[in-house]
């Protein structure tokens, strides 16, 4: 039986605040850097289930009206209330899953091991899930919640990254290298691209992206490609990073990140590789920068902020690639996300630490632990001033930051 039914009778038991499980932090002796006039606070930290497994990327939280959505490598659905912290519901669907959570048409979809793709209203798992604080008969608990799926449909290998949802179709990737458009009303593939399947890549998470009725996707065989939503035919390809190496292991210019889109230009980086700058329109490359990424970028009006597998957080004028400054970070600290804010950068570390940069210097004006291991592709939400973020031991924070 999963941790989480210890979890609710735990609750059930001591009724209790869910939130109250904080009280273990002990923020005086989490803090490294000093603050400047920055503060920086964890609201509350939730348990999310399990978190992922080794076979799957970052599973990364959705995030609309009021409310965040994750699911776990075990198939637990939680909704979370974002001002609060507190669970409105968890639906448990017991699967193996393989990807990370969409949102498109008031439904949540997502794949699993076996190459299944599924697709839940949110009001029917709102409706048949374990709700926190309400009169429930405990038995209950010790069953797995179970309701049919919307949309189920087999497709030819597993999805490796959550979907791009766009009016009736969900575009996907697979693990072995297509890229398929599912019609989610007749639960049918509307369209697949065949692109080509590496031997060995690591477990990902970057999403499709798009713009003018063209789809952007990087992909495990160091491409970037551009292709027509309607069709799926070929717009343009451009190589991210060439694979090369003496062997396999080597060779891996898996991309990780979701491509950054802005004012016409597509921004795209790959593990033991480059970071580019693409036009979205013709597919020419505009600059290349040698540079390891595995997680989400930003860009603001001016820069590219990006931190690397080798502990070094970059800004990139975003027009030449030059190199505006570099920081290394200390302690062997590796940079994840980047977050443009304001006057600052927030970055957080594989083992959770919250950094605020300066963006014009380069220089760390706050640096606190205060959160487990995030590891290495964590992808959050910055959301009015409030970070959202998922730790690998299952847990969905969220840190004030102002």
């Amino acid at each position: 039986m999963k941790k989480y039914i210890l979890i609710i009778l735990s609750l059930f038991f001591t009724s209790c605040s869910y939130t109250s499980a904080l009280s273990y932090f002990d923020f005086s002796k989490n803090k490294i850097g000093e603050y400047q006039n920055i503060n920086v606070k964890l609201l509350w930290s939730a348990d999310i289930g399990e978190g992922r497994s080794s076979k799957t990327g970052a599973l990364q939280p959705i995030f609309f009206n009021n409310n965040s959505y994750t699911i776990d490598s075990e198939g637990l659905i939680t909704s979370i209330n974002l001002s609060s912290g507190e669970i409105n519901w968890v639906h448990d669907l017991n699967l193996d899953v393989s990807s990370g959570l969409s949102f498109h048409n008031d439904m949540l979809f997502f794949g699993t091991h076996d190459g299944k793709y599924y697709g839940y209203k949110v009001d029917r798992l709102a409706s048949s899930s374990y709700k926190f604080f309400d009169t429930f008969d405990i038995t209950s608990l010790l069953e797995e919640s179970f309701t049919e799926p919307d949309l189920l449909i087999q497709l030819l290998s597993e999805v490796s990254a959550p979907g791009l949802g766009i009016d009736n179709l969900m575009f996907v990737k697979l693990d072995d290298g297509y890229t398929v458009a599912i019609d989610i009303e007749n639960s049918k593939v509307e369209w697949q691209y065949k692109g080509r399947n590496v031997p060995l890549s690591m477990k990902g998470s970057g999403s499709i992206t798009n713009l003018n009725n063209n789809l952007f996707i990087a992909r495990d065989d160091g491409n970037l490609i551009s292709l027509k939503k309607g069709t799926g035919k070929l717009n343009w390809i451009v190589s991210i990073s060439p694979r090369s190496g003496r062997n396999e292991l080597e060779s891996l210019r898996d991309v990780e990140m979701t491509p950054f889109v802005k004012d016409g230009t597509i921004f795209v980086g790959s593990f033991q590789g480059n970071l580019i700058s693409v036009d979205v329109f013709n597919g020419n490359l505009i600059w290349s920068k040698p540079m390891s990424i595995l997680s989400n970028i930003d860009v603001d009006e001016e820069n590219v902020y990006a931190a690397d597998s080798e502990g070094y957080i970059f800004a990139l004028d975003r027009f030449s690639g030059f190199t505006k400054w570099k920081l290394k970070l200390e302690n062997n600290l590796i940079g994840t996300q980047s977050f443009s804010y304001e006057k600052y950068i927030i970055n957080i570390s594989t083992k959770g630490h919250i950094m605020v940069i300066d963006k014009n210097q380069g220089k760390i004006l706050s640096l606190v632990d205060i959160i487990d291991d995030v590891g290495n592709q964590t992808k959050g939400a910055l959301i009015n001033k409030v970070l959202y973020i998922t730790s690998e031991n299952g847990r969905l924070n969220a840190i004030k930051i102002d």
